[in-house]
């Protein structure tokens, strides 16, 4: 009776609860039937104190050995869960900050290429200078164009703006000027190579220079030769290795490339050479075709600023554009 005394008083400290009270050797109770009454009263108390703490059944916890090994096993639950909890609220307060720590911006593309103000900010005071030069050989076609009324352009024929202004030197498929072949009269457009032993029958316009393709970093290249610069097809060839006739095959040997295929794209539009066509027009025939002429034919004259830098070289210059507009009739408008 004493040794299962013991046990019952183990489970209720294990348990956390008040053991049952025992009685005192001054109360001059000995063993009775009042002791043994009670002690079994105790232990039904602490069975049903046991079962309520483990969530079984009367029947499923036999003894309080049972329940005691139950009871520790759900407190060892119980401390691994809690543990799982606090370690998923460390991480969810460490993502937290680290989501604070940065913010979020939508990247918005701009609505207008702000290629002046880099080109600008680039060269500064050289800014004007260079982009004269840059244009100088458009202008001049631009400007013989408009004392003979006869109008050279390079496009694709979908367009209705010139990607280029051609002039006597520019350079033709076959590898001569534009002034080595026949002059134009408007009645025909074709204008052969007038060199002899050359088979070009008809002046087509290919880049003669980096800025045309839009390389202008070749320049910056250590013994850069830009007079020994050629446009190239696709098999590594120059044009002036390509046949000036048909569809231009490759003339060196062992190559197979039966077309001359353009390895780099046009400046203005992003198109292949194969895409655009060297047009010979007068006056009229570009009133007709609604393409601009005139003042209108000169290289941004729909923009004033870059206009007069490409004319004189300042922004606030309009003198020259404005003694063009004075000998010509009202130019189109349209593009």
């Amino acid at each position: 009776m004493y040794g299962r005394r013991i046990s019952i008083e183990d489970t209720s400290l294990l348990l956390g609860t008040e053991p049952a009270d025992s009685p005192s050797p001054d109360s001059g109770i000995t063993s009775s039937a009042m002791d043994v009454e009670q002690s079994e009263q105790n232990v039904e108390v602490d069975r049903a104190s046991v079962v309520s703490s483990v969530g079984q059944q009367p029947s499923q916890a036999s003894t309080p050995s049972l329940a005691i090994s139950h009871n520790s096993e759900l407190l060892e639950k119980k401390s691994v869960q809690s543990k799982q909890k606090s370690l998923a609220s460390l991480k969810d307060k460490s993502s937290s900050k680290a989501s604070t720590a940065y913010t979020i911006r939508t990247i918005v593309p701009a609505e207008k290429a702000e290629v002046v103000s880099v080109a600008k900010a680039m060269h500064r005071e050289d800014f004007g200078h260079k982009l004269k030069g840059l244009f100088q050989t458009e202008t001049d076609a631009a400007l013989r164009a408009l004392q003979t009324g006869i109008y050279i352009g390079w496009r694709c024929p979908e367009y209705h703006w010139d990607c280029f202004r051609l002039g006597d030197q520019a350079k033709c498929f076959c590898g001569h000027l534009l002034r080595e072949h026949q002059k134009y009269t408007g009645r025909s457009r074709k204008v052969p190579c007038v060199v002899i032993k050359c088979k070009c029958p008809a002046f087509k316009f290919i880049p003669s220079c980096p800025e045309e393709v839009g390389e202008f970093w070749l320049k910056k290249r250590f013994n850069f030769d830009a007079a020994a610069w050629r446009a190239k097809c696709r098999c590594k060839h120059t044009h002036e290795e390509h046949h000036p006739t048909g569809e231009h095959a490759c003339k060196v040997s062992g190559c197979r490339c039966v077309r001359f295929e353009s390895a780099f794209l046009c400046a203005a539009c992003d198109k292949k050479w194969e895409a655009h066509e060297t047009f010979f027009e007068t006056t009229d025939m570009r009133r007709e075709a609604n393409l601009p002429y005139g003042a209108a034919y000169v290289p941004f004259a729909e923009m004033p600023t870059l206009r007069n830098v490409v004319l004189t070289g300042k922004e606030d210059n309009e003198s020259m554009f404005q003694s063009i507009e004075a000998g010509l009739p009202q130019p189109s408008t349209s593009h």
